[in-house]
């Protein structure tokens, strides 16, 4: 009996140590770990990893992306889109993320029409989406600094075809600056302004108000991207892509 439980004891000690070093390891690490899993089809193991690194505090374009591709390996398209749209969050303008994340969607059960967004409102969101928020500070900072000296040379030189190309040139690194940092703040605003949503479960019931004996609107499935217009409670009312509305309480997640 002792050497059973000695037995015991020595292989509890060995998972303890194991679980230990496993947690220990750092997230490039874990990361690689995931990725291995992935290229081994353990695509559960693969999701679980890259969960526990993003749970640990860690983000990034590619821990996302592949955690989508675990995913969308998996059949589990709400959390395949899920991944893929918070990786645009940090890197907007990836096409291989867009591309994954449109084959994503071409495998989910509902097919709605877009209501199509006016062109400017579409021009903004493509140039904004050119770099983010980051990079559009970063870009920022550096015309507002070359803004800067092209405004001193305007003031202390004193030969008139240098004040005149001074001038112009200042005059429109004004007009670049404005036009980055409002950039700067459009993209910005859509990393803090989270109003973006995606189903998760496999069918969703829309009420017509923030109450589970209200009316059904309409039903919809996994993967289907909304709007999250107001919140009650544990209610939210949304908005989907051909401007149909409602409230869910469930079964969704913010993106």
């Amino acid at each position: 009996m002792q050497g059973f439980l000695k037995t015991i004891a020595f292989v509890a000690a060995i998972s303890i140590s194991f679980v230990a070093r496993a947690t220990s390891a750092s997230p490039d690490e874990r990361f690689t770990q995931a990725n291995n899993a992935y290229d081994n089809g353990e695509y559960q193991q693969a999701a679980e990893i890259y969960n526990q690194i993003i749970d640990d505090g860690f983000a990034s374009w590619q821990l996302y992306y592949n955690l989508g591709n675990a995913y969308y390996r998996m059949d589990q398209m709400g959390n395949a889109i899920l991944s893929y749209k918070r990786a645009l969050r940090l890197s907007p303008n990836k096409r291989v993320i867009k591309d994954n994340l449109t084959l994503a969607q071409s495998k989910t059960v509902d097919n709605i029409e877009e209501i199509p967004k006016m062109f400017l409102v579409q021009w903004t969101d493509k140039v904004s989406a050119i770099m983010s928020p980051r990079g559009w500070r970063t870009a920022t900072i550096i015309i507002l600094t070359l803004t800067a000296a092209l405004a001193a040379v305007f003031f202390i030189a004193r030969n008139y075809s240098l004040r005149k190309t001074a001038f112009i040139l200042l005059a429109i690194f004004i007009i670049f600056t404005l036009f980055s940092a409002f950039n700067a703040a459009i993209s910005a605003k859509k990393v803090t302004n989270n109003k973006e949503a995606v189903i998760i479960a496999p069918m969703v019931v829309v009420k017509g108000s923030p109450d589970a004996k209200s009316v059904d609107k309409f039903i919809i499935h996994e993967g289907t991207l909304l709007s999250i217009d107001d919140e009650q409670d544990d209610w939210w009312q949304i908005t989907i892509a051909d401007g149909k509305s409602g409230w869910i309480n469930s079964g969704a997640e913010r993106v």
